[in-house]
């Protein structure tokens, strides 16, 4: 009897201790399988971040940004953050400057001209300095974990941002030439209409379109 009853808990024990080891096994097979692996860089990364972020880009020579991948997309995070809130700022911005600039170039009052001529000018460095920085937050922002080649709102902003960025650029360029050029003044201030025309309403379009397709 005592015989039977030792060799039963000598077996169990046997049976525990192989259970026990493969149990072991399982766990450190599980760690291993779950381990978060080495973060990298997509395949399918945008030129542009690949030129300033990859492992041969501007800022890998000179030794800017975070040490690990990790803390590059914390970084990023933080980045697009102020760049989409930056966004909105410069929208309304440019909003105003929009209105005040049609009434200048539709108008005949010279007292609304001399009130709101400053005004304008004013609103326009500002608009293009804040445009300008969101602009730069987007473009020296880290790469993505991942970049999806399938049509989404980000590829509609992309879009958007090329004619908001051109038209942003040829703004000024078209008021100044304009003021230095007499002949030319007429259509060249067709023109810069048509810029902040563009500008606006692609911005705007870009704006509502992040916030109905994210």
């Amino acid at each position: 009897m005592y015989k039977i009853l030792i060799k039963s808990l000598l077996m169990i024990l046997c049976i525990s201790s192989i259970f026990c080891q493969e149990s072991v096994v399982n766990k450190e097979s599980y760690e291993s399988r779950f381990k978060a692996p080495e973060l990298g860089y997509p395949d399918n990364m945008p030129l542009i971040k690949e030129k300033i972020w990859g492992e041969e880009g501007l800022f890998k020579k000179l030794n800017i940004g975070p040490d690990n991948r990790i803390e590059e997309l914390k970084l990023r995070r933080k980045m697009l953050q102020a760049h989409q809130w930056l966004g909105l700022t410069t929208l309304l911005g440019l909003a105003y400057q929009y209105q005040v600039g049609k009434e200048l170039y539709d108008g005949n009052d010279n007292d609304y001209w001399d009130s709101h001529y400053d005004r304008h000018k004013a609103m326009g460095y500002l608009t293009y300095a804040t445009y300008m920085t969101t602009a730069s937050l987007s473009i020296f922002s880290p790469p993505a974990r991942v970049y999806n080649d399938s049509f989404n709102s980000i590829k509609i902003h992309r879009f958007l941002a090329g004619i908001h960025f051109t038209a942003m650029v040829a703004q000024p360029f078209l008021a100044k030439n304009a003021v230095k050029n007499g002949k030319k003044y007429n259509e060249l201030m067709d023109l810069h209409l048509k810029a902040g025309t563009a500008a606006f309403f692609a911005l705007s379009l870009d704006a509502l379109s992040i916030s109905i397709l994210k």
